[in-house]
């Protein structure tokens, strides 16, 4: 694939997934009513309730949320920020083991504990490629 081209599509998957990133913004405001029917419609029994829980949620998204704005940011000139998409794409590599690990262990359904790590380890696999220089 000519470079342009490569380009082009890195720049459009950058921008896809940090537009699914920055869906998690809305988390950061949305009801705790409506994350307990998620909660439950996904199968994880009754929501854990406290002060703590709603913190790391909503920081959470609101980094997530951030972070998908920086990709964003990053398709832009995908030259210019070569080292970090390429920082990027070893880092979602990276984040499919430890998100497998932690997904596991906390007990996480088992399409989660896949589809999680699966999804990141391919975005960031596919990142590094279309990021090598020709």
């Amino acid at each position: 694939m000519e470079p342009m081209n490569r380009h082009r599509l890195l720049s459009w998957i950058l921008c896809l997934c940090g537009a699914t990133e920055m869906l998690a913004f809305f988390a950061v405001v949305m009801p705790r009513s409506w994350m307990e029917v998620t909660h439950q419609w996904l199968g994880m029994g009754e929501m854990v309730r406290g002060p703590l829980i709603m913190f790391m949620i909503r920081q959470a998204s609101f980094t997530y949320g951030l972070h998908g704005l920086s990709l964003c940011i990053l398709a832009t000139n995908v030259e210019r920020f070569r080292p970090l998409i390429v920082f990027n794409g070893i880092s979602f590599v990276v984040a499919a083991l430890v998100f497998f690990l932690i997904d596991y262990t906390s007990g996480m359904p088992s399409w989660w504990a896949l589809g999680d790590p699966v999804g990141c380890g391919l975005f960031g696999v596919l990142v590094l490629l279309l990021s090598r220089r020709s």
